[in-house]
């Protein structure tokens, strides 16, 4: 026997990261690892972008602001951002 089980889904909008990126630079915005510098040329502008305002935690309507409401920032400090479910 199963368990039903409901989530919401959010979707991430590809134009809001490419937007963030332009105005952030892909510089993790907590540690300031640069992929490319650290690692060579292949890794050039490898970086997540972080929702500062959890999707779960606006409306349907809400539009995303990528300069204001995204950062860039490396996996490791993405990872520790959301250590503990935050």
């Amino acid at each position: 026997r199963g368990v039903k089980i409901t989530v919401n889904r959010y979707e991430r909008s590809a134009s809001a990261r490419v937007a963030c990126i332009a105005a952030h630079g892909t510089d993790c915005g907590v540690c300031g690892l640069d992929f490319a510098s650290q690692y060579g040329d292949e890794f050039l502008g490898l970086i997540h972008v972080h929702h500062l305002r959890p999707l779960s935690t606006v409306g349907s309507t809400y539009e995303v602001d990528p300069v204001t409401d995204l950062v860039p920032v490396c996996p490791n400090c993405h990872a520790a951002i959301h250590y503990g479910g935050t």
